[in-house]
């Protein structure tokens, strides 16, 4: 008899290209996730302003500063022994100190600078500059700066006086003292007062025969044009890096200016236009010209315009 063989087919599995069955897992579709809705934005009106309760902490705030401000104004105090002063040389630190009218105890916080520095320069004419700072809690640091040079300049009794390019009066002195400065020429000053600005002999009318009064030729320009002159030259040659060096300076014509520079030049400036260009013409041709020369050095431009002329002496 006849036996039926029956075959079970088994299932065949699905693969891919690369043969690996379980890869077909990741080529699955993946869930997106949901995307949580979106917030609602809602708006406000904003407080009202509070006027009341503005005003009330910015009274506060000011309040608070105030105190803190009055309370360290008390805590430091000046103690004279700590008033540190640098700078000077023609006087001692109790001169300076004397001068700024600090008081032992004085409050550090409110020192007023500008009137400390007013009061030094006031009672002591060698001084130029002042910078008083303070360091807490009971320190005063001031800084002296000296005028550089004085120039000497006669007196309507005779005397001779110092003073600085601007024209303050600073000491006394003696005709020999006064020759080792810049001695100034064709100018001189009546009632010095030391400390005080310097004031100009101004001409005197004469009276003739008929006792009409007449000014001659030799006193027409004004004394105080002339100390206003001398200020611009001292001035401008400080500037120029010209300080102490000039012998004399004459003013007594003011549209023939000329200053002897040691024993090597006599420069001639001029009228008073263009003091500023011609000093800085003077200098550099002064720097460029050899340690042996000496002559007449023209900075006037009335020859050449833009040429300084120079003639050695013969």
């Amino acid at each position: 008899m006849a036996t039926k063989e029956t075959t079970q087919r088994r299932p065949q599995r699905k693969t891919t290209r690369s043969g690996n069955p379980s890869s077909a897992a990741h080529k699955m579709p993946q869930r997106r996730k949901k995307r949580a809705p979106a917030a609602d934005v809602v708006y406000t009106q904003p407080a009202p302003f509070n006027r009341d309760r503005f005003i009330l902490m910015l009274l506060t705030v000011v309040a608070v500063v105030l105190a803190l401000l009055f309370g360290m104004a008390i805590f430091f105090k000046v103690e004279v022994d700590n008033i540190l002063v640098s700078g000077t040389h023609k006087y001692t630190a109790y001169d300076i100190v004397k001068a700024s009218g600090i008081k032992d105890g004085e409050a550090l916080l409110t020192l007023r600078k500008p009137e400390i520095s007013g009061r030094i320069i006031e009672a002591l004419p060698y001084v130029e500059k002042v910078r008083p700072r303070i360091k807490l809690p009971d320190t005063v640091i001031i800084e002296i700066e000296e005028a550089d040079v004085v120039y000497s300049v006669e007196a309507t009794d005779g005397s001779w006086w110092l003073i600085r390019a601007d024209g303050r009066v600073v000491d006394k002195t003696n005709p020999a003292d006064a020759s080792r400065t810049t001695t100034v020429k064709g100018l001189r000053i009546a009632d010095p007062v030391i400390g005080k600005q310097a004031v100009a002999e101004e001409p005197v009318p004469e009276e003739t025969e008929e006792g009409a009064e007449q000014v001659t030729e030799q006193i027409t320009v004004l004394g105080s044009e002339k100390l206003e002159t001398l200020i611009s030259i001292l001035g401008f040659m400080e500037g120029n890096g010209i300080i102490g060096d000039a012998t004399s300076v004459n003013v007594e014509n003011p549209n023939n200016l000329e200053l002897q520079y040691g024993t090597r030049y006599r420069v001639v400036l001029g009228d008073r236009l263009n003091l500023d260009h011609k000093i800085k013409s003077m200098k550099a041709a002064m720097d460029q010209m050899k340690d042996y020369s000496s002559g007449v050095l023209d900075v006037s431009f009335t020859v050449k315009e833009t040429e300084v002329i120079f003639t050695p002496e013969s």
